[in-house]
């Protein structure tokens, strides 16, 4: 009886150890899913519209969420300090303003695919931040930077179609290096405050410039012409990809650590691409193809090369 027992649970032990890998991949599933929903919204929405509907949505949730969190924890701090609100708003517009303005016109205008990549390029803008304010990343990191500006540059030179403008592109770097300003700016806030607190502010200070921007496009949408369907993908990106996701990510690297969650990062514009090819019909060149490999190998080592050169070190040096 006993042995049955051990056997039973040993086998419930071995399928929870897949749990994170799990966590991780849905996770990157539903970020890539985001280009897809997106780009099939803007066929019933302004893109701005969107923008709108969106973001209002968050960012009463966002507040709802950081209610329930002070009447369930008193103690919690839920309010900014009056010298943290500077680093607040500059994460707001960084991170919230600056890339979804990119993201969204950005992906109307171009691929899925170009788009999915190109935003997956923001660890290099991360590097060049770092090293303008001092903290100067390990010497080989700059490999993978030369590297995956190699495949950007690969990429970006297959002759434009397929729904690709060089506007487009260029609008998805500028979301790229917003979104690798916003990851310095925000670490003291991520330290200091709980997830709920520095989400609903920098929500707030990013957001509010973001319906300003959006007010025109939605005064002149169409709202009641709109479709459950339209709709439900609106309650889709609020929802999954900012809350469900964040909680299976956050699951991921609680079991998994953060260097690998990261690595799987690198799956969304693959998977992005592939969905892309399923729903879109889009095609890859050989130059695209070849180049979206280089950006993904330069992003990687950028993420695993100092460990794993500081590991051989003392081999090489007894």
């Amino acid at each position: 009886m006993t042995t049955r027992t051990e056997s039973i649970e040993s086998q419930s032990a071995g399928e929870r150890a897949f749990l994170p890998e799990l966590a991780l991949l849905t996770t990157i599933a539903l970020w890539a899913s985001t280009f897809i929903v997106t780009k099939d919204a803007f066929s019933h929405f302004h893109v701005m519209a969107f923008v709108f509907a969106r973001f209002g949505l968050m960012l009463i949730m966002a507040f709802a969420v950081l209610a329930v969190v002070r009447w369930r924890s008193p103690e919690t701090r839920t309010l900014p300090r009056r010298a943290d609100l500077v680093r607040y708003l500059a994460a707001g517009l960084a991170g919230f303003t600056v890339y979804q303005l990119g993201f969204n016109l950005g992906l109307d205008r171009t691929s899925i695919f170009s788009a999915s990549l190109l935003i997956s390029t923001s660890p290099l803008f991360t590097i060049l931040v770092l090293t303008l304010i001092g903290e100067r990343p390990p010497a080989v990191a700059w490999i993978g930077v030369a590297i995956a500006i190699t495949g950007v540059a690969l990429f970006l030179s297959e002759t434009q179609g397929g729904g690709r403008s060089a506007t487009g592109d260029l609008l998805c770097i500028m979301a790229a290096a917003a979104f690798g300003l916003y990851g310095v700016v925000n670490r003291p806030l991520v330290a200091d405050y709980p997830a709920a607190t520095y989400t609903a502010w920098t929500l707030l200070f990013g957001g509010v410039p973001l319906l300003i921007a959006a007010l025109p496009a939605a005064s002149d949408q169409d709202w009641g012409a709109l479709s459950s369907r339209s709709w439900l993908a609106v309650l889709y990106m609020v929802i999954f990809p900012v809350y469900i996701a964040y909680m299976l990510w956050n699951f991921g690297i609680a079991r998994r650590g953060a260097a690998i969650a990261t690595s799987f990062g690198l799956l969304v514009p693959v998977v992005a691409g592939t969905l892309s090819a399923l729903f879109y019909d889009e095609t890859f060149g050989p130059r695209k193809l070849i180049g979206a490999a280089l950006v993904l190998g330069g992003l990687l080592f950028i993420r695993v090369g100092p460990r794993w050169l500081s590991r051989r070190s003392p081999e090489s040096n007894p």
